[in-house]
């Protein structure tokens, strides 16, 4: 069993056995009455077949905080050849979680 947190390694580029071998992006954005969205999914190809998308999304809205609320998910669309993925979906709602999950993960 690989660790979804190897392959997140790899897409911050981190040291990681993983290797990306492709990635594609789509954004997109919408209105919601005053509040505009936006949207970035990257789409990782990696060496041993696994497929791993991360969306973040984020509301243009005025935000004081240092860490403000934006919705940031890893999902596996393919397992690798050799081991699935575990878990097979993350979602963090904000990117200091996210980056403590990162920290985090590392020393263990």
């Amino acid at each position: 069993m690989d660790t979804l947190f190897l392959y997140a390694c790899a897409i911050h580029g981190q040291a990681s056995p993983c290797s990306i071998t492709e990635s594609h992006e789509v954004r997109s954005s919408w209105q919601d009455d005053d509040c505009l969205t936006l949207s970035a999914a990257i789409t990782y190809h990696f060496a041993d077949g696994a497929v791993i998308r991360r969306t973040v999304e984020q509301d243009e809205w005025p935000d004081d905080n240092a860490c403000g609320e934006c919705w940031i998910t890893y999902e596996v669309l393919q397992h690798a050849d050799a081991a699935p993925i575990q878990p097979p979906h993350r979602h963090f709602d904000n990117a200091c979680r996210e980056r403590r999950w990162l920290g985090h993960q590392r020393f263990q």
